[in-house]
């Protein structure tokens, strides 16, 4: 009798914890439109630290990586790819004392843009309507 009842047990906290995975999972992307407005802000930080752009590069390199473990664990990799590709030209930028203008950093930036833009679906990115308010 006891064989029959651990499955259930082991069953029914499956269960929970599929929809616990679920809504963490439907959590982070609704989130992902802040997620690209934040990008936004990061890149722009990263335009006007003409002085000292390793900040920006380590801001950047922190959120590249955050993004791409979330996207690990709720599978979505193309997200975690391009997250790693803006994580890793970051940390490179950092090490080799790059400039503002760093064509490596700035081609990942448009590279994960445009990925989270994809995922967002259609509607305006949250990047073009930080530009927006910039403009106004």
């Amino acid at each position: 009798m006891r064989r029959t009842e651990r499955p259930r047990a082991a069953e029914s906290i499956t269960v929970a914890e599929d929809a616990t995975y679920q809504d963490a999972c439907q959590s982070f992307l609704a989130r992902l439109d802040g997620e690209q407005a934040r990008l936004a802000v990061l890149e722009s930080a990263l335009s006007i630290a003409a002085e000292g752009p390793m900040t920006a590069f380590l801001d950047l390199e922190v959120f590249a990586h955050r993004l791409r473990g979330a996207a690990a664990v709720f599978d979505l990799p193309e997200l975690r790819d391009d997250s790693k590709v803006l994580e890793l030209a970051a940390a490179k930028a950092v090490l080799r004392h790059a400039s503002i203008s760093d064509p490596h950093v700035n081609a990942a930036i448009r590279l994960l843009n445009a990925q989270l833009t994809h995922v967002n679906g259609a509607k305006p990115s949250a990047a073009d309507a930080v530009a927006q308010l910039a403009a106004n």
